[in-house]
């Protein structure tokens, strides 16, 4: 069988076509599920609403990266105090086309949790080990090395190490190519960083499967309360207008939209949701952006930006993890305006920024907006906020044992610190929703798995309770949040889900 990748503006007429397989989405979730099942024999149809970018066609244009390869022009945002924003990739493989590339296991504490809180069989750390092993393998993941760390991810882990702290580079799916450029969240201009359009999705090709750029899924065929295939549109390349339909019949329907379209798309089609918990359970794995003013230049747009961590707080719920941006956007999370603000971005060279990021307990909803978008609410709780306060207290302290001149620590009413005395004020004082500057990268648990039907979306192994061979492989069955990155968990377990399916779902004499 001969495997292709056709792109919308490529397609004339209705596409009709039929296959054992049809995944939504082509990020970590469907790339890994379309290559395993295309690796087991099985046909394979991958769907993508977005394009297909490469160190080719490449944008240069930061604007035109947000307008191409993010959703809604990288403005997905949270509506509730604060309001959060959550940027989401749109283009063939998903948002790790314009992630960071962190790799990070499942902890296996939240395994363990997973286990005995939802009696959720078949995730133990040593029988989740293999998965982890088999994706890492895939994506080329290894530490970030010291030539491509950047300043700004050395000069944090210095601070650390001065006040004893849990820290070290972070692992990463990139090859040779990583040149540390700094743009990891624009795409890469190098191929660089190995987002599953690079590693899983040729594979899947060259076994066979076809793949459809610029595809949007709109209706999920059903008969007699099984899967039975997808309807949508081909969509213009440029503009984004539907230009044609499409269609494709199937045994298996995988759904792999994230974690805030899958849920949107059953809520449109009104399926899968007997439970009630379709688009609830929401966890965001919100974060803020702590930035430091030091004497000498740092030069932190230069190195991989996201390249070092400190997990010293890991038992909090607080995850550390470095992230610098170029200057459109450094400006943006700086505290002042007018001439303060011209005066500080004077200064970009010298400045340095890190990220810290809670485990959210807060459980968010996404509903059904106006034109079909989501409208998503997530109101951040009492015990998130005082984990959010202690997160950029530590971020502060270790930039000031760095050695910073002035921290600027994202709350509204103190912009700027000097001195661990004000840190302490800054632990001290309860925050408002209001008073805090939020961003997320990282949805999740808006489908749950879990072992009844009544209170969770899908089974231990992502099947639809209510529909049968609807699978769910991407970030939005995971029971709680997950403390970390959640890219290789979701490539995981999508590799769990594509073994699964194959054994009872489409092998000789299975159901």
């Amino acid at each position: 069988m001969e495997g292709k990748l056709f792109e919308g503006f490529e397609l004339c007429g209705e596409v009709a076509e039929s296959a054992e397989v049809c995944v939504i989405g082509s990020g970590a979730g469907g790339a890994v599920a379309a290559k395993e099942l295309a690796e087991y024999g099985h046909s394979v149809v991958l769907l993508e609403e977005g394009s297909k970018w490469n160190k080719d066609n490449y944008p240069k244009d930061p604007m035109d990266v947000f307008r191409k390869m993010y959703r809604d022009n990288g403005g997905t945002i949270t509506l509730g105090r604060p309001p959060v924003i959550l940027p989401i990739g749109k283009a063939l493989g998903g948002t790790t086309k314009v992630n960071s590339g962190t790799c990070f296991k499942t902890p296996n504490k939240v395994l363990r949790r997973w286990r005995r809180e939802f009696a959720i069989e078949g995730v133990e750390p040593e029988q989740m080990l293999p998965y982890f092993e088999r994706v890492e393998k895939m994506v080329s993941a290894a530490p970030v090395s010291r030539e491509v760390m950047g300043r700004n991810n050395e000069v944090f882990l210095e601070g650390a190490k001065k006040l004893g702290y849990s820290c070290g580079p972070l692992t990463r799916n990139a090859n040779e190519n990583c040149h540390g450029c700094g743009v990891c969240t624009l795409g890469c201009p190098t191929d660089g960083k190995r987002s599953t359009d690079l590693n899983y999705i040729p594979r899947a090709v060259e076994l066979g499967a076809r793949v459809y750029c610029n595809a949007r899924a709109e209706k999920i065929l059903v008969k007699d309360g099984q899967a039975t295939g997808v309807g949508g549109s081909i969509l213009d390349a440029e503009t984004g207008k539907p230009k044609s339909k499409f269609s494709v019949k199937c045994k298996v329907l995988v759904l792999a939209a994230g974690a805030i379209h899958s849920p949107l798309l059953l809520k449109k089609n009104r399926l899968a949701n007997s439970s009630g918990q379709v688009g609830k359970n929401l966890r965001i794995h919100p974060g803020i952006r702590v930035t430091a003013l030091f004497d000498q230049e740092i030069r932190g747009h230069l190195g991989v930006p996201q390249a070092a961590y400190v997990d010293e707080f890991a038992n909090e719920g607080i995850m550390l993890e470095g992230v610098f941006v170029i200057p459109m956007l450094s400006a943006a999370n700086l505290p002042f305006l007018g001439e303060r603000a011209k005066e500080l971005m004077f200064h970009y060279q010298n400045l340095a920024s890190f990220g810290a990021m809670i485990m959210d307990e807060t459980r968010g909803t996404i509903y059904q907006g106006p034109w079909g978008l989501p409208l998503i609410h997530y109101p951040l709780s009492d015990e998130d906020i005082k984990k959010a306060s202690r997160a950029i207290a530590y971020a502060a302290e270790i930039w000031l044992a760095a050695g910073a001149k002035k921290v600027y620590p994202a709350v509204c009413w103190m912009p700027e610190l000097t001195s661990i005395k004000e840190v302490r004020v800054l632990l001290q004082r309860y925050l408002k929703p209001s008073e805090l500057e939020m961003m997320a990268f990282h949805p999740m648990g808006s489908c749950q798995m879990g072992s009844e039907r009544r209170t969770s979306v899908v089974d231990p192994y992502g099947e639809s309770w209510d529909i049968k061979n609807l699978f769910i492989t991407d970030a939005s069955i995971f029971p709680t949040c997950l403390g970390v990155n959640p890219m290789e968990s979701i490539m995981a377990f999508a590799n769990r889900s594509a073994d699964y399916i194959h054994k009872m779902k489409l092998s000789p004499g299975s159901a």
